[in-house]
């Protein structure tokens, strides 16, 4: 029978496993108390049945009882109207001449004993029976044993029993949990309701409509960045176009001035703007298909991206160690990562300086280090660089505070660990990226 429920998953083994404990220790009290009860009847039946005999004139023996009967703990009397006993089962109890009728305590040798008193009413003859109290006190004892640690048991069994039931029902909700668990963040596919409990279908319908919710405000988000691009860029591209067109050597130096800030500017803006949406790219373009790729043909173009802003500053830029290593990476992230990168070194790398980018093997890894000879970065800002519009105190680039945080989110899209250190062999800074194999 398919149990396409958690509720009839749970119940289909609960309620048997109920039936079946309460079957089980129904026997066992049943067949301890039948046990115990047994026992003490034997006993008294066995002074009872003495009594008899010996005012037959005759004796019974003991030895149809098993070991274990108590017959100590019993005993029978009878008295006549003098008080002189006519039978007496035992002589371990001596018993005062006058006993009341009905039932009293006497305490002998230590032990207390209950004693009923049944006078004769065609005779003047006692019919005495006693019993140790302690002996009333253990089979009340024994009883509540016989329930007590069978009930325990149960007790242990079906609590061991209902975990694994229940961890058995909600094996389907785990099962959903750990799929949502390890899906990547930018997997917005819709789940299958095949196999799914009849509870969980409403949640995984849910599910599949917020992912497509979420896919469509992303695909509207993307249209909107690619939109912004061409509505921001345009505008400003036309504003220094028209400001480069005027005719500069008929301008004083006082309006000249004017126009360069002017086309500077521009210039930021310009950077600023395309910072601002290469940032929210990165964030957004989360569906590419990373595979694996030659490195070499992505450094060497990075730096010949590079090499001109390097020649403007008289800045040494070299590859070291130049051999095709394959990595799972995208190319163009990585192309992106390198000329943030390359490109910051540049910037804060003083004039003859020095920029290497340095590629490395690891048993299960490719090292990527972009360093430089310029002042390095302190260890108490080596986090918050990564952060969105931080600059560090005292710096005079003109940068958006932008680059290093595109980095780091193509880098966690890529699987790419990148961290911050100082160039032992520059003594500036040293970016360091390690790639998958």
């Amino acid at each position: 029978m398919k149990l396409s429920s958690i509720r009839s998953r749970i119940l289909i083994f609960l309620i048997p496993l109920l039936f079946v404990v309460w079957g089980v220790f129904s026997a066992i009290v049943y067949n301890m108390t039948e046990e115990e009860l047994y026992e003490t009847h034997d006993a008294q039946a066995f002074q009872l049945v003495s009594a008899i005999a010996q005012l037959e004139g005759d004796t019974i023996s003991p030895k149809h009882l098993d070991d274990h009967h108590e017959l100590n703990d019993y005993f029978v009397v009878i008295r006549d109207g003098d008080g002189n006993d006519l039978y007496k089962s035992s002589d371990q109890v001596q018993l005062p001449q006058y006993l009341r009728p009905g039932a009293q305590e006497i305490e002998h040798e230590g032990d207390s004993w209950v004693i009923w008193n049944f006078p004769g009413e065609k005779t003047d003859r006692q019919y005495i029976i006693g019993i140790v109290f302690d002996e009333a006190i253990e089979l009340a004892d024994q009883t509540v044993a016989t329930v007590s640690i069978p009930l325990g048991l149960v007790l242990v069994f079906s609590i061991i029993a209902t975990v694994f039931i229940v961890k058995r029902g909600l094996r389907p909700l785990t099962t959903l949990s750990e799929t949502l668990q390890t899906r990547e963040p930018e997997s917005l596919g819709k789940l299958t309701t095949e196999k799914q409990a009849d509870e969980l279908v409403p949640i995984v319908n849910s599910l599949n409509m917020l992912f497509d919710k979420i896919e469509d405000y992303l695909a509207r988000e993307q249209r909107f960045i690619d939109d912004a691009a061409h509505e921001i860029r345009t505008p400003l591209t036309v504003v220094k176009a028209q400001c480069q067109v005027i005719e500069r050597d008929a301008l004083d130096d006082a309006t000249r001035l004017r126009f360069d800030n002017i086309i500077e500017g521009v210039d930021r803006a310009t950077h600023l703007a395309a910072k601002l949406l290469e940032h929210a790219r990165a964030g957004q373009d989360a569906h590419k298909e990373i595979t694996e790729h030659d490195l070499l043909p992505v450094l060497q173009e990075s730096l010949a991206q590079q090499a001109h802003a390097a020649l403007d500053k008289n800045v040494e830029l070299q590859l070291l160690q130049s051999e095709h290593v394959a990595a799972v990476v995208d190319p163009e992230d990585l192309g992106a990562v390198l000329g943030n990168l390359i490109g910051n070194a540049i910037r804060h790398t003083p004039s003859d300086g020095e920029v290497i980018v340095v590629l490395e093997r690891g048993d299960d890894h490719i090292q990527l280090s972009v360093e430089d000879s310029g002042p390095g970065v302190p260890e108490k800002y080596r986090e918050k660089v990564f952060e969105r519009f931080f600059r560090m105190p005292g710096q005079s680039s003109s940068g958006a505070g932008l680059g290093l945080s595109i980095t780091q989110t193509l880098c966690r899209r890529n699987g790419i660990e990148i961290s911050l250190g100082k160039s032992e062999r520059l003594g500036g800074a040293c970016f360091m990226l390690k790639l998958k194999k």
